[in-house]
Parts: structure tokens; C-alpha cells; sequence
């Protein structure tokens, strides 16, 4: 899906957001029904309830869940989060500078994973906090050829589909760097989507269009559910396709029947593979 938000442009968030999308108008997670996004917003309780967002220096946002007494559970706008790339769901996020002020587009971010940290609820009493690693998708490029580019890895086609369904869950725990942790996982659904393609599209079923210098076949990683996906997916959603079908499933003025199609092909293929 195309989003007309721009990042570091403000917005009115019941007009401009809720009013075309839906989801919850206030909190900080909201999760609308109808549309493949959730809406994230840091800054409107700092200082307020206890949550403590912070952007780290490798521009990782700590992002502290939902929930204002209480441990926090991962349910809800939470498990959300957690799931966002399995569900087909981008994550935009919004800040706000002040309580009930416009609110800055900052970006889509993709979720590497979360740990639980102590933090004081809104009654002041100390309890577990689920902190999410979220990485900005615009430092990830994860769509780009450049996997092709080396060589295929030596391994079965179903260890290759191991990891890559253990890679589009995020982890839990403290990481030592989380958009480094997101583009290794990336890589291995890609690694495993071009080796279950095989050197011919998923799509049209034409061969690559030509093999690179490490004798790999060329095909890119197209991400079916998510358009504007930049962030790890589950690899039963993502297509080993050639680069004309790659601009057509973005651009073509039949792109979401082309897409549906190209989803019912890996569908059988993923029966198939699966034990």
C-alpha cells in the first residue's frame, strides 16, 4: 500500500490519520482493521505515565508498549508490533511534541525484536515493560538485487526454509545491534525465497534473465502482502521473481490481481515444500 504520510511533515492525527483509517484515537498503538498498517506514537505520555522512548545512535527507536499499570503483556497492540511482518501489517510512526499537537510523520520502521526492562507504571509502582528494538526501513533496502550478487548458499532447500521462518518472528531479548540483526534475517528469506524459485520466476515462470559472475541465477525478492515492506517478511509471503514482473507487481495497472496470482503460486509451492 501507498501511504501519503511524508517524513518530518506534521499532521492532525484524528484528521488526517484516523479519519481516513480508522484504528484506536488515542494511546500509543493503534491498530485499525481495515488497512495493512499500524500506527505508532512516541512522545504524547513522556514523562507523564513512565514510558521511555529513546532513539539510539544507530537510529534504533526504543519503543515501550502498551500498558500503564501492571507488567505488560504481549497481547493486543503489542503482539501487534511483535507480528507485524508475519501479519502483513507496515509500522508508522508518528511524534508528538506536545499533548495534543500535530503529530511528524517519522518514517516506517520494521520490529528486530524486544526484551523486558523495569520501568514505573502510571501508579509510580516498579513493573516489567516490553521495550521493542524498531529499526528504520529506509536504512534496509531489503527488496534490492544485491543478494543475487553471492553465491548461493550450500545448503538443502528446507534448512534454507528453517531459517528463514525462524528469521521473520523478532526476537526476544537484548541485542547488540538491531538493524544489523534485521538485514542478516533479511537476507535469509531471501536466500531461501531465490533458492525455492530455482533460476525461474515465480511469477511468469521464464527463466532469470541471465546468471551472475558466481553462477546464480538473477531474481528478486518481491514482498506480496506489503508493497511499501522494507523490513523482514515471512517468506510464505514473498516471491522469487524476475525484475519485469518485480516493476509490474509495483507498478502494473494490474498489480494486485498480478499479486494475488503470484501469492496462489508460492502458496502451492509452500504445500508442497512443507513437511
Amino acid at each position: 500500500m501507498h501511504w501519503p504520510f511524508v517524513v518530518h511533515q506534521t499532521y492532525v492525527r484524528r484528521a488526517d490519520i484516523h479519519a481516513p483509517y480508522k484504528g484506536q484515537q488515542y494511546g500509543g498503538i493503534s491498530t485499525p482493521r481495515a488497512v495493512p498498517g499500524i500506527f505508532l506514537f512516541t512522545g504524547h505520555a513522556a514523562g507523564q505515565i513512565g514510558y521511555k522512548d529513546r532513539t539510539e545512535p544507530d537510529g534504533t527507536l526504543r519503543y515501550t508498549g502498551e500498558g500503564q499499570v501492571g507488567d505488560m503483556q504481549m497481547v493486543s497492540g503489542n503482539a501487534a508490533i511483535r507480528d507485524h511482518a508475519a501479519n502483513g501489517k507496515d509500522l508508522l510512526l508518528f511524534r508528538q511534541e506536545k499533548r495534543g499537537g500535530l503529530v511528524r510523520f517519522e518514517g516506517l520502521f520494521s520490529c528486530a525484536g524486544w526484551e523486558i526492562e523495569r520501568q514505573n507504571g502510571r501508579d509510580g509502582v516498579e513493573r516489567d515493560a516490553i521495550v521493542f528494538h524498531l529499526v528504520p526501513l529506509r536504512e534496509l533496502e531489503i527488496e534490492a538485487g544485491d543478494v543475487a550478487l553471492a553465491p548461493a548458499p550450500a545448503m538443502p532447500l528446507t534448512e534454507l526454509r528453517k531459517r528463514a521462518l525462524a528469521a521473520a518472528a523478532p526476537a526476544a531479548g537484548k541485542q547488540a545491534s538491531p538493524a544489523a540483526t534485521v538485514f542478516v534475517r533479511s537476507r535469509d528469506v531471501r536466500d531461501y525465497v531465490l533458492a525455492r524459485a530455482d533460476g525461474f520466476c515465480e511469477a511468469c515462470d521464464e527463466a532469470a534473465p541471465f546468471t551472475t559472475a558466481f553462477g546464480r541465477p538473477y531474481l528478486e525478492a518481491h514482498h506480496i502482502r506489503r508493497l511499501s515492506d522494507g523490513g523482514p517478511d515471512d517468506p510464505r509471503h514473498v516471491g522469487g521473481i524476475c525484475p519485469n514482473c518485480h516493476r509490474r507487481a509495483h507498478y502494473g495497472t494490474d498489480r494486485v490481481a498480478f499479486n494475488a496470482a503470484l501469492q496462489g503460486r508460492v502458496d502451492a509451492k509452500e504445500n508442497a515444500i512443507q513437511p
